[in-house]
């Protein structure tokens, strides 16, 4: 069984996150269970689900790297629950120089990628590459 790396500390950014959107765009935030493929979702004021979402923090600018590399199985998982649903695919990143968003897609770039900082192979995966300017600062 692979190791899981989330921390507390990277649920409570990612909460951050969702509370964020929730009160600039009036709506509410359900998190999904763990070891889901997405984090939640989004809630419009009628009590409607309208979004699936992705969160991620970063510690660098948006503008460090001309793409944002995503697991292509997270992605597909999440394009696939959204088509189900009639939901929105979303991805939201919250950079040190703001929260960016963008729609997830099955077209763009895929290719071998992921960490090797942790010495673990099954962080080396197919991801796929969004290019920043499909990104929208919130």
């Amino acid at each position: 069984m692979r190791p899981i790396y989330e921390t507390d500390y990277d649920r409570q950014r990612e909460s951050s996150v969702s509370a964020y959107v929730s009160e600039k765009y009036r709506c509410t935030f359900k998190k999904s269970e763990d070891l889901t493929s997405f984090d939640g979702i989004f809630v419009d004021r009628n009590g409607q689900d309208f979004a699936v979402v992705e969160i991620k923090v970063r510690n660098n600018r948006s503008d460090k790297y001309p793409t944002y590399m995503i697991s292509a199985a997270k992605v597909d998982a999440i394009l696939s629950y959204a088509d189900n649903m009639g939901l929105f695919p979303m991805l939201l990143v919250k950079f040190t120089d703001g929260v960016f968003i963008t729609k997830l897609s099955d077209r763009y770039l895929k290719s071998l990628g992921g960490r090797q900082d942790r010495n673990d192979p099954s962080d080396m995966e197919i991801c796929v590459y969004i290019p920043m300017e499909k990104f929208k600062a919130l």
